[in-house]
């Protein structure tokens, strides 16, 4: 009983801690692009993520399109020992935001031209989206710098410039999430907190668990306590018998205590899902296109085959 109750309170200190811990890494860089794909508005590009590693941030930063320019010899069967990268937009002319900024509402906006100039000559277009900086240490006492790049890149190898779609950021999920915690534990994994779902999905395990071997225990003292009346009719008052009881009863507070802790945490993984702030996460904006148009210009109205005098009117063009 006293393994439960430390299972039940790691379980609860557990979720504080996640809670308190700074949701700094964007959604993309810890669950991918497939949703994001599914967001666009045309085919002319594909989000991609790249992740590189190098102990130093200042050559990892210089050779951030090292990766944009594989990715495109790779797809496409070129050699990147023919390309050459042309930046079109300036950072320093662009509002954009500094990396690692979980609240910013902007990302790290950049152009590039990448042209292939070998025996199968191509052009393609990309544009940084946002990025992500983590340290990380190492098991050997070394550590790394890891460079996440999210970039809306061409499908195309004709040289047009694709119909990049702009995006926003938010940390909120709203009912997005709050659907999906129905299930305890999927609205965190979908907001990308996936530490906090895990914590949620072996609380529930734990007080599941826990709920069922402790009224297995409580069942198993109560058919105890009923065989020894029956067996002894004559003294129902033994104190084995009120031993019996006395753990059925025990086993009962304790299987009790489970089945409640288990509805706390689903309500805590409601409430968590519909209120706390997320990993920042990348909204594309949708194209607002309408064939409606409307018009508004003065006219002059008179009929020379009627008596009405003549006059000015407004007239309303659909």
């Amino acid at each position: 009983m006293k393994t439960l109750s430390h299972l039940l309170l790691i379980a609860v200190l557990a979720l504080v801690s996640v809670s308190a811990a700074a949701q700094d890494k964007p959604r993309w860089a810890i669950k991918g692009v497939n949703d994001l794909n599914k967001e666009r508005t045309n085919e002319t590009y594909s989000f991609v993520k790249f992740e590189t590693f190098n102990g130093d941030l200042a050559q990892l930063r210089n050779e951030s399109t090292k990766p944009l320019v594989e990715y495109l010899a790779g797809t496409y069967g070129l050699s990147d020992d023919d390309a050459s990268v042309e930046v079109l937009s300036s950072p320093a002319t662009l509002e954009r935001s500094l990396p690692n900024d979980p609240e910013a509402t902007k990302g790290i906006t950049r152009d590039y031209k990448v042209t292939f100039s070998g025996a199968k000559p191509a052009t393609f277009y990309a544009r940084l989206v946002d990025e992500y900086v983590s340290f990380d240490d190492n098991v050997d006492e070394s550590y790394d710098y890891t460079l996440y790049q999210l970039f809306e890149v061409s499908n195309r190898e004709d040289g047009l410039v694709p119909d990049f779609d702009d995006c926003d950021f938010t940390r909120s999920y709203n009912a997005q999430a709050l659907v999906r915690s129905i299930i305890p534990g999927l609205g965190q994994y979908y907001k990308g907190q996936t530490t906090k779902a895990y914590c949620i999905w072996g609380g529930e395990a734990v007080c599941a668990v826990a709920a069922i071997w402790c009224e297995h225990r409580r069942s198993q003292y109560a058919k105890d306590r009923d065989k020894a009346i029956a067996d002894n009719p004559n003294n129902p008052d033994a104190t084995y018998i009120h031993s019996y009881r006395s753990k059925s009863r025990s086993w009962r507070t304790f299987r009790n205590i489970a089945i409640y802790s288990a509805a706390g945490l689903y309500i805590y993984n409601l409430l968590d899902a519909a209120i706390s702030k997320g990993p920042r996460q990348v909204i594309v904006r949708k194209k607002q296109a309408s064939d409606f148009s409307m018009a508004v210009a003065p006219t002059l109205v008179y009929d020379p085959n009627t008596t009405i005098t003549p006059a000015i009117g407004v007239s309303l063009t659909f």
